[in-house]
């Protein structure tokens, strides 16, 4: 009898140096693991942590033997859910057991015995041991060795769970200021509002880590959502929403921080009314504050994991739109200073218009002066004098010259311009383009061709295709405007030079094409032939 308690001694003082030789949960679960195996032969060993007392589950730290066990397993089943219930140390004979009681074992032989010593600190439960035996069943002897183990091991793996804990909640509040510290320098990297809009709602959803995020800033009386980073099927880009129509409208209101984690909410569910393959689930939003007063709304959708909201996002997502907050404010004041030096600006261009009488004097104040707010790199004024248009004044030239082949081309484009009532708008970004700026060159074109087609008495259209077109937007825009032509002649109902005017326009695009150079406006016995670049005609 001696010698079998001699066989499943501890040794105390180098099983307590290693467990103090590791400060992690891990390492000391694995020694523990192992020193438990080295009782009995034949043995596997598991030993599982309750690494959240409120919302307990067992968690896989060690093993040692012939066993393989799932990382996460449900607190309240099986042989271990006894374990949890009574807290004292428990042996199953095999016989006894159904092979579901230990289902959460992944093993390939005939189990013996079971045994769960439990892992206490101050009479509550915070992990356990489990041994299981193939061979034969456990010796009393070694049963009461395994308390002693319990007792050094315990309060070591329960003092390493304190250490982890805090070395993680360490490292996130260094985390959180390394990203409140970037959002502050990404923030405030910019004072263009647009820019701004748009990095802010993408920080908020980077941060955040959320399906998406919808930015509402205040607009009169009413919310308006000026930009929006991932995916919120329920809203729209540019909707408004007053109180008691949503639930920014609703914040607005009250200024209030509003967490809806239940999908059931009535809130929720009128927001998901026809979008319910694509529903929100959970949704967090925050007021934007500048010096007490409201300025805007953000929202949060659908955390990435699938969990509802906590208090936790809600803390996170207060900060964040108070370094929003502050940004959009430094933003605000730069947009007032140009609002006052265009109002400068629009003052001094009608004084010095209304303190002269001289033409030329005014139409240079008109060209020049709103080069003070408005970077531009020319400005151009052509007027109507004697039945023709005269290019009279161009930004940073004193006086204009003709014959210059610039000033040609600026009055042959003026003129065509001329005959559109709308406003002409074309961009163009380097070389390239995109499909924006294609249509927006083809709607432009197609209105100047078609402007004042009755205003000009036009009888003759002579409709010209476009060749094929360049591969890239930005050309094939370009050739749009160059290879397709209307020759609309001002003559009378009937008169034969109308279709001769419309052939010799036909031939002047045929030498467009060629040369891509665009087509003078030809003269024709003090009738004008306009020729009007537009796509084809027909299918306005």
């Amino acid at each position: 009898m001696a010698t079998q308690k001699s066989e499943f001694t501890v040794p105390v003082t180098e099983f307590a140096a290693a467990l103090l030789g590791r400060p992690e949960v891990g390492p000391r679960a694995q020694v523990t693991a192992e020193q438990v195996a080295q009782m009995l032969p034949g043995t596997a060993v598991v030993v599982y942590i309750i690494e959240d007392l409120d919302n307990p589950a067992w968690t896989r730290k060690a093993i040692a033997g012939e066993v393989e066990v799932g990382s996460t397993l449900e607190f309240s089943g099986g042989t271990l859910g006894a374990l949890a219930e009574n807290k004292t140390l428990m042996v199953f004979e095999g016989a006894d057991l159904q092979r579901e009681d230990y289902a959460h074992l992944d093993i390939r032989r005939t189990v013996t015995a079971l045994a769960y010593v439990p892992l206490l600190v101050d009479e509550v439960l915070f992990g356990a041991i489990e041994l299981v035996s193939y061979e034969q069943r456990f010796p009393e002897a070694m049963l009461e060795a395994l308390h002693q183990v319990a007792e050094l091991a315990s309060p070591a793996l329960a003092a390493a769970r304190s250490y982890e804990s805090e070395r993680n909640a360490s490292l996130h509040s260094i985390s959180r200021v390394t990203q409140m510290y970037d959002l502050e320098k990404v923030f405030n990297s910019t004072l263009e509002m647009d820019e701004l809009l748009g990095i802010v709602a993408k920080k908020f959803q980077e941060v955040m880590g959320v399906q998406g995020v919808n930015l509402w800033m205040v607009n009169n009386d009413t919310l308006e959502l000026v930009r929006s980073a991932g995916f919120d099927p329920t809203v729209e880009l540019g909707s408004a929403q007053k109180p008691g129509e949503g639930i920014a409208g609703d914040v607005s209101d009250n200024g209030e921080f509003v967490l809806i984690d239940d999908p059931a909410d009535e809130r929720l569910q009128n927001r998901n009314a026809g979008h319910e393959d694509a529903a929100i689930f959970s949704i967090i939003a925050s007021p934007l504050m500048e010096h007490e007063n409201l300025v805007g709304v953000v929202e949060s959708v659908n955390r990435l994991d699938g969990a509802p909201f906590d208090e936790d996002d809600q803390f996170l997502l207060t900060n964040i739109c108070e370094t929003a907050s502050n940004a959009l404010h430094n933003a605000s004041l730069l947009q007032a200073e140009r609002k006052v030096e265009i109002l400068e600006a629009l003052v001094k261009v009608s004084g010095e218009i209304t303190s002269t009488l001289d033409l030329d004097r005014v139409l240079d104040a008109i060209v020049n002066g709103p080069s003070s707010v408005i970077p531009y790199e020319r400005a151009a004024i052509v007027l109507e004098q004697r039945g023709r248009l005269r290019l009279k004044a161009i930004s940073g030239t004193p006086k204009i010259n003709p014959q210059d082949p610039n000033v040609e081309r600026l009055q042959e484009l003026l003129e065509w311009t001329s005959l559109s009532k709308e406003l002409i708008f074309v961009v163009q970004h380097g070389d390239g383009g995109d499909a924006e700026v294609e249509d927006g060159l083809e709607r432009g074109a197609r209105a100047i061709a078609f402007a004042h087609v009755d205003e000009l008495g036009v009888h003759e259209v002579a409709d010209l295709d476009a060749h094929d077109m360049p591969p890239t937007p930005a050309a094939r825009a370009g050739d749009l405007l160059r290879s397709t032509i209307c020759a609309m002649v001002r003559a009378p109902r009937g008169d034969p030079r109308g279709a001769s005017f419309a052939a010799a326009a036909r031939k002047r695009c045929a030498r467009m094409r060629e040369s891509r150079l665009p087509a003078p406006l030809p003269r024709a016995r003090g009738r004008t032939l306009w020729l009007r670049r537009a796509s084809r005609i027909g299918r306005m």
